[in-house]
């Protein structure tokens, strides 16, 4: 294809590249830095702290600023949110493989859906934007974004929560893996039905183009 065609993909290609590169990059940083030292990947590595977060839970209050030391104006008040973070200075195999549940799911659904991205820009740099296999390839993708957000939400909310049982005495928690779901559901489902119905729409366009040449 000419250069004028390639600018079809861009910059979708271009994007997808960079954000690929880095990722392999971190990755490849992190690894050595938890194996020299210097770090930790995933809760593994000589230095690595586990922590955790406590879900959908909120502690908050104007009294908690005596705590800290502050003090408000005349006429103003003052008011804290925050939620309960707890760590693990010297973590065991168990909380360090928990803690990698909490954060690896998404980073590779990431990673899935940059080399997809790669194989739908390959495939219309090769062939076109209009035949049938840009349309499988778009479909896949989509199919990818929905299940692959909500599987790695499930997953990441389930080690939190076993790992937070770790960490606190007489709590819980596990809560619910899915209470997260509402929150995080509409973007992945629009991307969804977004490259479905373009997937459709090129998969209709290209039948109605061979029959076309096929009459001529």
């Amino acid at each position: 294809m000419t250069t004028t065609d390639r600018k079809l993909t861009e910059p979708l290609g271009t994007v997808a590249g960079f954000f690929g590169v880095l990722l392999l990059l971190i990755t490849a940083l992190g690894v050595v830095g938890a194996l020299i030292g210097f770090g930790s990947f995933g809760g593994f590595g000589r230095q690595a702290i586990v922590c955790a977060t406590q879900p959908n839970t909120g502690y908050g209050g104007s009294d908690w600023t005596a705590h800290l030391g502050v003090a408000a104006q005349h006429g103003a008040n003052l008011w804290i949110d925050g939620t309960l973070h707890a760590c693990a200075p010297h973590p065991s195999v168990y909380q360090r493989l928990m803690y990698t549940f909490t954060g690896a799911p998404t980073a590779l659904v990431w990673a899935a859906i940059l080399f997809l991205v790669w194989r739908l820009v390959r495939a219309a740099d090769r062939q076109g934007p209009f035949t049938q296999l840009v349309a499988t390839r778009m479909r896949l993708l989509g199919w990818v974004v929905l299940l692959g957000a909500l599987a790695a939400t499930v997953v990441q909310s389930a080690a939190n929560a076993a790992l937070l049982n770790t960490l606190l005495k007489d709590q819980t928690g596990v809560g619910d893996a899915f209470s997260t779901l509402p929150r995080i559901l509409p973007v992945p489902l629009l991307v969804w039905a977004a490259l479905l119905t373009f997937a459709r729409i090129i998969r209709l366009g290209t039948a109605m183009d061979e029959d076309i040449q096929g009459t001529v």
